[in-house]
C-alpha cells in the first residue's frame, strides 16, 4: 500500500475511533463537543451580526448624503474639557466662508448653508408638536448633498430663495402627526414657531441612525430663515464632491478656501471642524474590530474547556486500548502511526463541536438580523477560521496522549491487562 493510502486508511481508522468514543463515552464527549461548540458558534454569531450592523451603518450613512463634508466650529468627537482656550474662542462658521467655498472650490458639486432654531413648534389647526433642532434654513441644494427625495410636492427653489417665499418642505414625521397622510400634507398652511408657512412638498422616510430620526426636520428658504431669525448667525455648512474620485482633492480645496477667508497663517492649525462619511465609517471598522476581538476571547473560554475535555478522554482512550497499541506495534506499526491516529481521533471530536457551532451559530445569526430587518451574510473566512480553530483544538488537546500512545513500550503494552 502507498504512504498515501496507508495515510487516508489510517485517518478513516482515527475517525471510525472518534466516532466509538463518543458513543462509549457520551456524556463527556458531548460536554466536549459542547465545549468546542460555544466557542466556534460564538464567533460565527457575532461575525454575522456585526456584519449585518456594519451593513445597516454604512447604508444608514449614505442616506444622509453622497460624498459629504460637514463643516463646523468644532468636530464632534472633541472634549470640550481638554480644549485650550483659544480653541474655544473659535470663530462660528459664517456665511462667509458658504460664499468662498462655492466661489473657489471648483470640484464641489453642491454646498447647503443651514441655520437652525433651537426650539420650535409646529402646529395645524387643533394639532401641535414640539421638536429641537429641526427647524432649518437653507440653500435650494440641500436635497442634491443630503441625497434627499421628495415623492410629495416639490422643493424650494431659486425663485423661492429671491423673494423670501413662506414655503416649507417638512419630514415625514411631522406630516404624520399633523395630517395623518403625507400626500395630504401638500399645499396646506402649517404654522412654525408661530409664523404661517406653505407646504409645498414632503419627504422620503428613511430609517433613523441609531435613533437619531432623520423624519422630523423642516426646510425653508435660507433667505426666508433669515429675515425671522436676523440675529441667528451660526452656520453650518453641507458640502458634497462632484463625484467620489475627486473627494479628496475637494476637501483640499475646501480647507484652502476656509483657511484663506478665515485668514489663517500657514504655521496655523485649522481653527474649523470637518467631518466625513468616512470618518464615521472608520469609526464603526473600529467598533467591529473590537468586537470581534471580544469573539474571539469568548471562542478561547469555549475551546479552553474543549481542550481539557479532548485530553481526558484521549488518555483515556490509552489507557483502555494499551493492549490493541502494542498490538499495533508488534505487527510493524511505527510511531509516526500511532501518533497520527490519535491525532485524527482527536480532531474529529472537536471538529464535530465546531461543525455544529457553525450550524447553530448561523442559525441564531439569521434569527436575530432578520428581527433586526439588517443584511445577512454567512462569511466564508469566519466559517473556514471556525473549522480550523475547532480541528487545532483537537489536535493541541491530543498532542500529549498522542504523543504518550506512541512512546508505549510494545512488549510491554502485550502485558497489560
Amino acid at each position: 500500500m502507498s504512504k498515501r493510502g496507508q495515510s487516508w486508511a489510517e485517518a478513516k481508522e482515527g475517525i471510525r475511533l472518534a466516532m466509538d468514543a463518543v458513543r462509549t463515552n457520551k456524556f463527556r464527549s458531548i460536554m466536549t463537543i459542547i465545549g468546542v461548540m460555544i466557542g466556534v458558534g460564538a464567533v460565527i454569531l457575532v461575525n454575522t451580526i456585526m456584519d449585518g450592523f456594519t451593513q445597516y451603518t454604512y447604508e444608514s450613512i449614505d442616506k444622509i448624503g453622497h460624498n459629504v463634508m460637514y463643516i463646523t466650529q468644532w468636530t464632534g468627537n472633541e472634549d470640550w474639557d481638554n480644549l485650550t482656550e483659544e480653541e474655544r474662542r473659535r470663530k462660528p462658521i459664517t456665511m462667509d466662508e458658504a460664499f468662498a467655498i462655492r466661489d473657489m472650490c471648483p470640484l464641489i458639486g453642491a454646498i447647503a448653508p443651514q441655520k437652525q432654531s433651537r426650539s420650535n413648534v409646529f402646529k395645524y389647526q387643533d394639532k401641535e408638536i414640539q421638536s429641537r433642532n429641526s427647524f432649518r434654513g437653507t440653500w435650494p441644494e440641500w436635497a442634491d448633498v443630503m441625497a434627499r427625495e421628495i415623492p410629495y410636492g416639490r422643493s424650494f427653489d431659486e425663485n423661492d430663495e429671491a423673494r423670501q417665499s413662506m414655503v416649507v418642505v417638512i419630514g415625514p414625521e411631522i406630516a404624520d402627526a399633523l395630517f395623518g397622510s403625507r400626500a395630504d400634507a401638500v399645499g396646506k398652511d402649517i404654522r412654525i414657531n408661530g409664523f404661517k408657512f406653505q407646504v409645498i412638498g414632503v419627504m422620503e422616510f428613511i430609517q433613523d441612525f441609531f435613533n437619531i430620526s432623520q423624519n422630523d426636520f423642516a426646510f425653508v428658504p435660507l433667505s426666508t430663515f433669515e429675515k425671522l431669525y436676523p440675529d441667528t448667525k451660526e452656520v453650518e455648512l453641507l458640502v458634497s464632491a462632484v463625484s467620489r474620485q475627486t473627494f479628496a482633492e475637494a476637501q483640499d480645496q475646501v480647507v484652502n478656501a476656509l483657511r484663506r477667508v478665515r485668514k489663517l497663517r500657514p504655521e496655523q492649525e485649522n481653527n474649523f471642524g470637518i467631518e466625513t462619511q468616512d470618518r464615521f465609517k472608520d469609526e464603526v471598522g473600529n467598533i467591529v474590530s473590537k468586537v470581534h476581538l471580544g469573539a474571539i476571547a469568548v471562542a478561547c473560554v469555549g475551546l479552553m474547556v474543549g481542550v481539557i475535555g479532548v485530553m481526558n478522554i484521549m488518555l483515556v482512550a490509552v489507557t483502555q486500548r494499551t493492549r490493541e497499541i502494542g498490538v499495533r506495534k508488534a505487527v510493524g506499526a511505527r510511531r509516526r502511526n500511532i501518533l497520527f491516529q490519535f491525532l485524527v481521533e482527536a480532531a474529529t471530536l472537536t471538529g464535530m463541536g465546531g461543525i455544529i457551532g457553525i450550524i447553530v451559530g448561523a442559525l441564531v445569526g439569521l434569527i436575530i438580523t432578520s428581527v433586526l430587518d439588517w443584511h445577512y451574510s454567512l462569511s466564508i473566512l469566519w466559517t473556514v477560521i471556525g473549522l480550523v480553530m475547532s480541528a487545532g483544538t483537537g489536535i493541541l488537546a491530543g498532542l500529549y496522549p498522542a504523543w504518550r500512545a506512541a512512546r508505549i513500550d510494545p512488549i510491554e503494552a502485550l502485558r497489560y491487562e
